[in-house]
C-alpha cells in the first residue's frame, strides 16, 4: 500500500484552502495545483555567468508545509542528480538551472526539526501571520519523515566536483567521468545545457530516482499541492520566455491501474492502483499556432517533451561516439501537417520514408529527442506558409502498447525585443486515448 503520511491531513487542508476556487479535471492538463510538476525543456549557457539560463518556481498551494523531490533528467530521460526541497506553508522556493547545472549549488531549506529557529526555512506559528487565503487556516512550519541530513541546510553546497562535473557534461552531451567517459545525453553545441526537470510531493525525504518503482509506492504522495512557473532568459539577445510547469495531478481515490498510461507509467511495474504511480497522462496530438514574418520577424520555436516509452537508467549511458541507445532514440513521429490561414495543408517530417521507430538512415525526424528546442523553418520542419498552425501527433510509429505522451509549447519571438508564447492545444489524452469529443 502507498505510503500516505500526512497526506489525509493535507488532504482536507486543499479542500479548504481550494474549494470554489479550483476545479481540477483529471486527464485535462488544466493549472490547479497538482502532485507533479514538470519543466519540459530547459537551456543554460554553462560558459557565461550572465548568459542564457532557465529559472522555475516550486510553490505550495496549502497552508500545511510539504517536501518537494525534484530530478533533474538529460535530453534523453536518464536521471542526473535529484535533491528535497521543504516548503513551509505557502512557500516559494525559485530555482536557477545555472546554480545547479554551472555552480552545484542547490536549494538550502530546512524543516522545523533541523530549524528550529525559523532561521532557514521561516514560517509564522500557527494561528499567527497574515490572513489565509481563502479562508482556510494560516500558514504552519513541520517535520517531514527522514529529513535529517536529507535537505540542502546538511548537504555541501557547492557539491562535490565530481557531481558538478556529471551534471554539466551529461546535460551538455559531453564525455562524463563520472560514468567512464560516456555520455548521458545529446550534445545541441557542446556548450548549452538542455534537459528537463519534474518535481514530486512525496512524504519522506529520499534519494531515489522516479525510475526505481519503489518511489511510487513507497515514497510519492497523492496529494495535489504544488504549482509553478518558469522563464528561459537570453539576456545576449534580448528575450525572455515564460509559462506555467505542467501541472499533473494525482487521483487520490487510486483510479488507475494497468493498462492505464499514466505519467510514470513506464517506470512502474504493478498492475493495481494500489502501486501504480496516480499521476494523469499528457497528450499524444496538438495543435500548435507558428508565425514566420511580419512583426515576429524571429519566427516560431517549439518547445517539446516526449515520453519515448522506454525506462532508461544511469545504466543506459552510452559512447559518445555511437549516440544514444537505438531504440528508442531517434524518436520518430506519426503525424506532422502544417496548415496556412486558408485551411491549405502539407505533410512535414516524414521525407517519403517509412513512418516507423527508429527511422530509416537519410530521414531524419523533427523531434528526436525527450526534450528539445525545434526553430520551425530549420530542416524537416519547414512549412511552405509563413502564418498558420501544426497538427502534431507525437505517438511513435510501430511501438505496441498505446501512444507515447508528449509536452508541446511555441515561442515566437518579434523586432528583437518580445517574445511571446502559449502551450499547445491538447487534442488526445494518452490515459484516455482517443480524441477528446467535439461538439
Amino acid at each position: 500500500m502507498k505510503a500516505k503520511t500526512l497526506c489525509a491531513g493535507l488532504a482536507i487542508v486543499g479542500l479548504v484552502l481550494l474549494g470554489g476556487s479550483a476545479f481540477a479535471e483529471l486527464n485535462t492538463i488544466d493549472q490547479v495545483p497538482a502532485a507533479t510538476l514538470l519543466l519540459p525543456y530547459f537551456e543554460v549557457d554553462t560558459t557565461d555567468p550572465a548568459g542564457l539560463t532557465t529559472f522555475f518556481s516550486i510553490n505550495n498551494a496549502s497552508a500545511a508545509p510539504t517536501l518537494a523531490h525534484v530530478t533533474v533528467w538529460s535530453n534523453v530521460s536518464i536521471p542526473l542528480i535529484d535533491f528535497n526541497v521543504f516548503l513551509t506553508g505557502y512557500d516559494v522556493q525559485v530555482i536557477n538551472m545555472q546554480d545547479i547545472i554551472v555552480d552545484g549549488l542547490i536549494p538550502i531549506t530546512a524543516d522545523d526539526q533541523n530549524d528550529p529557529t525559523d532561521s532557514i526555512s521561516p514560517s509564522p506559528p500557527v494561528g499567527t501571520g497574515p490572513l489565509p487565503l481563502f479562508g482556510g487556516p494560516p500558514a504552519w512550519d513541520g517535520d517531514i519523515t527522514l529529513c535529517a541530513g536529507q535537505l540542502g541546510d546538511a548537504l555541501p553546497n557547492p557539491l562535490p566536483g565530481t557531481l558538478i562535473e556529471l551534471i554539466s557534461n551529461a546535460t551538455t552531451g559531453n564525455p562524463v567521468a563520472f560514468f567512464g567517459g560516456n555520455c548521458a545525453g545529446v550534445a545541441t553545441d557542446g556548450t548549452t545545457a538542455t534537459g528537463y526537470v519534474t518535481v514530486d510531493n512525496v512524504t519522506q525525504c529520499n534519494t531515489a530516482f522516479p525510475n526505481d518503482p519503489a518511489y511510487h509506492t513507497n515514497i510519492v504522495s497523492d496529494v495535489n499541492q504544488l504549482w509553478g512557473d518558469y522563464q528561459i532568459l537570453d539576456p545576449a539577445n534580448g528575450f525572455a520566455f515564460g509559462d506555467t510547469l505542467v501541472h499533473i495531478e494525482a487521483d487520490p481515490l487510486g483510479g488507475y491501474a494497468d493498462p492505464d498510461y499514466t505519467f510514470y507509467r513506464r517506470y512502474v511495474t504493478g498492475t493495481t492502483a494500489a502501486d501504480d504511480d496516480q499521476r494523469e497522462g499528457l497528450a499524444s496530438q496538438w495543435g500548435v499556432r507558428y508565425v514566420s514574418g511580419g512583426a515576429f520577424s524571429g519566427g516560431t520555436d517549439l518547445l517539446v517533451w516526449r515520453d519515448s516509452r522506454a525506462a532508461l537508467g544511469t545504466a543506459d549511458v552510452f559512447s559518445c561516439a555511437g549516440g544514444p541507445p537505438s531504440p528508442p532514440y531517434p524518436l520518430n513521429e506519426a503525424h506532422v501537417v502544417a496548415f496556412n490561414e486558408q485551411e491549405d495543408w502539407t505533410r512535414l517530417c516524414q521525407g517519403g520514408q517509412l513512418p516507423i521507430s527508429p527511422p530509416l538512415p537519410g530521414d531524419p525526424p523533427c523531434f528526436p529527442y525527450e526534450a528539445q528546442r525545434v526553430s520551425i523553418g530549420e530542416g524537416e520542419l519547414a512549412p511552405p506558409y509563413n502564418f498558420g498552425w501544426l497538427y502534431l501527433d507525437l505517438d511513435i510509429p510501430g511501438q505496441t502498447g498505446g501512444p507515447a505522451a508528449s509536452w508541446v509549447t511555441n515561442n515566437m519571438s518579434a523586432l528583437g525585443l518580445y517574445s511571446v508564447g502559449a502551450n499547445g492545444i491538447q487534442l488526445d489524452n494518452v490515459t484516455l486515448g482517443g480524441f477528446f469529443p467535439t461538439p
